[in-house]
């Protein structure tokens, strides 16, 4: 299912190599749909973890090619989407409550400017 070519920004799945982690659109159709059922369904914390846990083991399970490159691929995928909730929606939160009250001490930051 999964071969891993090149550098871990390019990742080669049946033939194609594609960048991660944004799809194009086109194709995200395709996984849209199902993942919005799955998550009309979730109820708690553990069914988001059980659901994850699931889909690896299961994405695992199916490759012909299972190895160590496999498994550190998908730890990797794992820390690239921690990483991107917390830019793309954790830290834009902290910023948001960071301007309604203010700062933690004084080493943080006074501005947006001063982080630069």
């Amino acid at each position: 299912m999964f071969g891993f070519h090149g550098t871990a920004r390019r990742v080669r799945y049946r033939k194609t190599v594609i960048k991660i982690p944004y799809i194009e659109k086109e194709k995200r159709v395709k996984f849209d749909g199902l993942i919005k059922q799955l998550a009309n369904n979730i109820r708690s914390l553990g069914e988001v973890n059980y659901v994850i846990t699931k889909l690896l083991h299961t994405v695992i399970g199916n490759d012909e090619n299972f190895c160590y490159a496999l498994l550190n691929g998908i730890i990797g995928v794992l820390d690239c989407a921690k990483m991107e909730l917390y830019r793309m929606v954790v830290a834009k939160y902290e910023d948001k409550k960071r301007r309604k009250n203010g700062g933690v001490s004084e080493f943080d930051a006074k501005t947006f400017e001063d982080v630069r």
